[in-house]
């Protein structure tokens, strides 16, 4: 009987590799690993497999690794253009932005048509404030792949933010003429129209943004930025809680609905409640503290109403605003001496609207005494009070 030598079916490094490439794309890392070290177990000059394993430790997080790995990988070939370029990504992560620009240079260099690395060095330079250098990398994107939507979305952003808006939402325009389900084009389209007063075609974007992408909280608020401008109170009102349901922790949010509540609707019960969510989240925003304590004061809630603006004094020792509104508090709660005791304070500030202090109804519990008027006398001459005829009460 002939015998067989025993065959074998051990893989190679390359097959290692290979397979351990279809685990990243699943995103089963923890396998890919594996597969990686064997394959560089295998074959310690296995320049893709060191990049791969490099890549995998990105995505777990392991950045000091992926560095290692990448930097082995451009040791054994040092015109390696896709090393060089997901080290640049480690780099830029770990906000090493010079090293990033660094790596994608090199990246360029060994391949002049590298379409993301020219994206990735252009998000860089965006990051490093060097826009005029971000803008000629997204017109090379433009260049090397003129139907894709990165390079116009890319270039369009850094023209927002050198505030040449027309120009920028003719490239957002571009971009979703290239990818009309690209949510982020519309939202950025429908910024740059809104910082040009268009808030219609600011609007028809922004509606958009809220088919492609349901969940995204900032064009909610920006919706109802827009609705309470054009005194759409309803409107702005179910925006803003749509924000708020999205970012829970955001206090702007709170605010705004409460705003719309406040200022348009004279609804100073829902006002106080939204004002006070937001007032948890942000205590020293003077619109805040003045308006909630405003809220609580239209509804006779005095002592709450005093305590609040007193927190505005203290967050805003500086500000006369503080010291007026808790006057005009303890006049309607007919403390006259600390009610002319804070506004007095807010004169010394120079708080001296006096158009405002003649219409002020919260002041008539104390314009009719006499030490009221000596006060405004401490600052100012007859002749002005004259204009006034509130200013003081009936004579």
């Amino acid at each position: 009987m002939i015998g067989y030598i025993g065959s074998t079916n051990a893989q190679t490094s390359t097959e290692y590799n290979n397979q351990g490439l279809v685990k990243f794309k699943a995103k089963d890392f923890a396998n890919a690993l594996l597969d990686f070290n064997k394959a560089i177990e295998l074959d310690a000059k296995n320049e893709k497999a060191l990049h791969n394993r490099g890549l995998v430790k990105y995505a777990l997080k392991d950045y000091d690794g992926a560095i290692k790995d990448h930097s082995k990988a451009i040791e054994l070939n040092p015109n390696y253009s896709n090393a060089y370029n997901d080290r640049g990504l480690v780099y830029y992560r770990l906000n090493k932005t010079t090293e990033a620009i660094q790596d994608y240079n090199k990246a360029i260099a060994a391949d002049p048509a590298y379409f993301t690395a020219y994206k990735n060095r252009a998000v860089a330079q965006y990051a490093q404030k060097n826009y005029e250098a971000a803008m000629k990398d997204y017109e090379k994107c433009i260049e090397l792949q003129p139907a894709s939507a990165d390079g116009y979305m890319g270039r369009g952003n850094t023209r927002n933010i050198l505030k040449d808006y027309s120009a920028a939402i003719k490239d957002y325009s571009k971009a979703i003429e290239l990818d009309p389900s690209l949510p982020a084009a519309f939202l950025s389209r429908g910024n740059a129209k809104f910082l040009l007063n268009d808030m219609e075609g600011a609007l028809v974007d922004f509606k958009k943004v809220t088919v492609l992408q349901p969940d995204n909280a900032n064009v909610y608020f920006n919706l109802g930025v827009i609705y309470a401008s054009q005194k759409k109170s309803n409107e702005a009102i179910a925006a803003f809680k749509r924000y708020n349901s999205l970012s829970p922790n955001e206090w702007n949010g709170y605010k705004g609905t409460a705003d719309v509540y406040f200022l348009q609707l004279n609804k100073y019960d829902s006002s106080e409640y939204f004002y006070s969510k937001a007032y948890q989240l942000n205590k020293q925003e003077k619109d805040i503290l003045q308006r909630y304590g405003y809220s609580l004061l239209n509804q006779k809630k005095m002592a709450e109403a005093i305590a609040m603006f007193q927190n505005q004094v203290a967050y805003l020792p500086d500000d006369f605003w503080g010291y007026y509104n808790l006057g005009a508090a303890y006049s309607v709660g007919k403390q006259p001496a600390e009610a002319l005791k804070n506004l007095d304070i807010a004169l010394a500030k120079r708080m001296v609207e006096l158009p405002y202090w003649d219409t002020d109804k919260n002041l008539d519990n104390v314009r009719y005494l006499a030490d009221f008027r000596k006060m405004l006398e401490k600052y100012f001459n007859k002749e002005i009070l004259l204009k006034y005829p509130n200013l003081r009460g009936a004579l």
